[in-house]
């Protein structure tokens, strides 16, 4: 006797217009007793608690599945408020043209949409700390999404400048956006990978060319230790020569933007400490490093990431160190753990003040919060935190849980009121030191 199998359809992807074609219907209604149907096709679509029904536009059931998609992308992106402003009441939706609602051209150039999505981050620049607290956004657009500060504290022209930002976005892509306006990164200083012990922080890129010179009053002081960074991007170079310009002791003249221009260059100047991205440290990078190592015996070369956002940066710490140590600091102390150290670092200098700088820091950790602190959460709170104590990103979060990203958004939310903190990673540190 045969056995039979059975055959499982692969389950389709919400964004795939496949599976909204399966869920078109057309409305029904009665007149002088009899039973008709609209020629429209229309779509019930769920997302973040909430159920509406969509008129669409096209006859063609094809054509209404890819309009269907697109509402669904869109909902992706920006949410029940960007549609209920746009799209009413689901009966008026048939006497709009469904390629104005579902395009994000509606989106931005709705200052009020923006204004809603206007933050204040918690670590600016160097320069703008003196100044009012400033607004940032996060844009997001075909499943990518960056922060960019927006040099205002003016709600109207930052809600200005994000609906600028976000056209650039979208007529000319992320590259093109990037290449006019700073964005906002984590950087994360690699000193030591096992025990992992990273310092980070906060910059912004430039479009500025050519690199900043030292402040005035730190320039007359003496001695600085020279250092040069080996970084692919240019407005991440002019930020990093900014920062450690900002940093008394140390002065950077000098920015390359591969290792093999480092190998050529550095030879030729002085130079106590070389920064180089980790991306540039592939097979051919490293061959270079090798022979500046071979021309400039004893330099000491330390790799630093950049990430989007610190959220990537947890994620992305390397697994096997059997000690893990991470500590922020302000843009303008990017090298807070050797200030100290008395001339030209070598390696072995830079390890033995790593050592001391954690160590001292682990003598000023105060005790963690009282337990009713944390019992002030509820229980779906402290599994939201457990998980964001692993690293685990929104979505992962969302998924595993079986909740939309905007129930944890909630959640992450009252975490935050809560303990009193500003950021996942403050949170993180008190769940830690329960």
């Amino acid at each position: 006797m045969s056995e039979k199998r059975l055959r499982i359809a692969p389950r389709l992807s919400k964004q795939d217009p496949s599976y909204w074609r399966e869920r078109l219907f057309k409305n029904a209604y009665a007149y002088k007793g009899k039973r008709g149907q609209v020629p429209s096709w229309s779509v019930k679509i769920q997302r973040f608690g909430k159920r509406k029904s969509f008129t669409l536009r096209s006859q063609d059931r094809a054509q209404a599945a890819s309009e269907a998609c697109q509402i669904y992308q869109t909902l992706l992106e920006h949410g029940w408020n960007a549609l209920n402003r746009n799209w009413g009441r689901a009966a008026s939706v048939s006497r709009v043209s469904s390629t104005t609602l579902i395009s994000p051209v509606f989106v931005r150039f709705d200052a009020d949409y923006w204004k809603g999505r206007l933050i204040h981050r918690k670590y600016p620049e160097p320069s703008q700390s003196q100044r009012a607290r400033e607004f940032s956004v996060r844009i997001e657009h075909a499943r990518t999404s960056h922060y960019f500060p927006l040099g205002t504290s003016d709600e109207s022209a930052a809600a200005a400048r994000a609906i600028r930002i976000y056209q650039m976005v979208v007529n000319e892509g992320w590259a093109g956006a990037k290449a006019r306006f700073p964005r906002e990164l984590s950087l994360a200083v690699r000193w030591q990978d096992n025990p992992l012990a990273w310092t980070y922080t906060t910059i912004h890129t430039s479009q500025c060319s050519g690199l900043p010179k030292p402040v005035a009053d730190l320039a007359r002081r003496s001695p600085e230790k020279s250092v040069v960074f080996i970084e692919p991007d240019e407005g991440i170079r002019f930020s990093l020569a900014a920062c450690a310009n900002s940093q008394e002791g140390f002065r950077c003249d000098a920015a390359f933007a591969g290792a093999a221009e480092a190998v050529r260059a550095i030879p030729r100047r002085r130079v106590d400490l070389a920064l180089a991205n980790h991306d540039v440290l592939d097979d051919k990078g490293l061959a270079c490093l090798e022979e500046l190592q071979r021309a400039r015996p004893g330099l000491a070369v330390v790799a630093y990431s950049v990430f989007e956002d610190t959220d990537q940066l947890f994620k992305s710490t390397p697994g096997g160190a059997s000690v893990y140590m991470l500590k922020r600091t302000s843009p303008d102390r990017i090298f807070e753990p050797i200030a100290n150290l008395a001339g030209p670092p070598t390696r072995e200098q830079i390890a033995s003040h790593i050592g001391k700088y954690f160590q001292h820091l682990s003598t000023l950790l105060p005790s963690g919060p009282p337990f009713w602190k944390l019992a002030k959460l509820t229980p779906r709170e402290r599994e939201i935190l457990a998980f964001l104590s692993k690293g685990d990103v929104i979505k992962e979060i969302a998924d595993t849980l079986g909740i939309s990203n905007w129930t944890v958004h909630g959640h992450m939310k009252r975490i935050f009121e809560k303990l009193k903190v500003h950021s996942r990673t403050e949170a993180v540190i008190k769940y830690l030191q329960k």
